[in-house]
């Protein structure tokens, strides 16, 4: 219970005049173009806008370049409202998908509901779960909103994604293969790390693949023991499993306010081998037939738009890197797989917004 108020104080809100919180005013608002799509967020609470802010305010990148902003929108409505956690250092996330349509994500004190048919989303969040900021965005706010962004016309891919000047690299490989260390290891050497665990690819009006913004990667939680300057980030749970969540504010090599968007990328298929770090090149079927693995949730969702983005991102082909128990000595590939792709790029930038 003193868990509880203490939180609570630390977390200013609005409160309703009914136990339903019918009728509820939604007095802070913000709005962002996430993947090209502008989200209107509404909230009983500043503190709820903030950390939705910290998450993804980096997308008013975007705002440069309108060609790139959707006309159509969706909405997310945030009201926080008293309640506990319990003791776990996190609280545990469940998601439930009972159609195409409709997801339920629920903390022991938090629901949330996304109506992807409708594009709106409703959650009540704690004040103990808002103070969690990192968990908050992972676990609750990023489940309200990502769905809502997908299915119009943004298909998710299981892919990390590294890029460098005009063009990227989609790595795709199954849960443990270390393409979060991979990615971390490439940024410190200069390349963006453009996306973690999931690129997102557009089809119309204009081919182009998205990153995350910010960039950032989650990596295993024994990384502090590695890498000396994680020490003190902060872990959220991921998938039931905690992980350093690691956010790339600035550019090594590159500009940090230009959108991490491509209209030229290339897939590269990681496994895990114990041997040497090896290249080999991958058919088109090869590409595509990796790509779907594990992905029905999303197909489900987004539709035959999904399938139509695989064709279309498979189309060329890709490559097959054997990974070594060492992530640096993937990146004299990576280099000469951007390298390849820069010989034949088109678009003239990364992140440019021409057709």
């Amino acid at each position: 219970m003193l868990r509880l108020l203490a939180m609570n104080k630390l977390v200013d809100f609005e409160r309703p005049t009914n136990a339903l919180y019918s009728g509820l005013p939604l007095r802070h608002i913000t709005e962002l173009p996430i993947y090209g799509v502008p989200v209107r967020y509404e909230s009983n609470s500043a503190a709820a806008i903030a950390t939705i802010e910290d998450a993804f305010g980096a997308w008013r990148v975007l705002r440069k370049d309108p060609e790139l902003v959707a006309a159509e929108g969706v909405r997310v409505r945030l009201i926080v409202h008293d309640g506990d956690e319990g003791a776990a250092r996190h609280a545990p996330t469940i998601w439930r998908l009972p159609d195409a349509d409709r997801l339920f994500v629920r903390t022991p004190g938090s629901l949330g509901v996304v109506d992807m048919g409708r594009g709106d989303a409703v959650a009540y969040i704690t004040p103990a779960l808002l103070a969690d900021r990192a968990h908050a965005q992972y676990g609750m706010l990023g489940c309200m909103t990502l769905p809502l962004v997908e299915v119009q016309g943004r298909y998710p891919v299981h892919a990390g994604m590294v890029g460098r000047g005009g063009v990227a690299i989609l790595l795709a490989g199954p849960s443990n293969t270390g393409k979060s260390t991979l990615l971390f290891e490439a940024h410190r050497c200069g390349l963006r790390a453009l996306a973690d665990d999931c690129a997102h690819i557009q089809l119309r009006p204009t081919f182009r693949v998205w990153g995350e913004c910010p960039e950032q990667v989650y990596l295993p939680a024994e990384a502090k023991q590695h890498f000396p300057e994680l020490r003190d980030v902060p872990t959220v749970l991921a998938s039931g499993i905690e992980k350093v969540l690691v956010r790339f504010r600035t550019g090594v090599s590159s500009d940090p306010a230009t959108p991490p968007v491509t209209t030229r990328v290339g897939v590269c298929l990681l496994a895990r081998t114990g041997g040497r770090a090896a290249l080999a090149t991958a058919s088109a079927d090869e590409v595509k037939a990796f790509l779907r693995k594990g992905l029905d949730m999303q197909r489900l969702m987004c539709g035959v738009g999904f399938d139509d983005a695989l064709v279309r991102l498979s189309a060329d082909g890709g490559w097959k890197l054997s990974l070594s128990d060492d992530p640096a000595d993937a990146l004299p590939f990576i280099d000469e797989m951007l390298t390849v792709l820069e010989r034949t790029a088109r678009a003239p930038a990364l992140c440019s917004s021409a057709n």
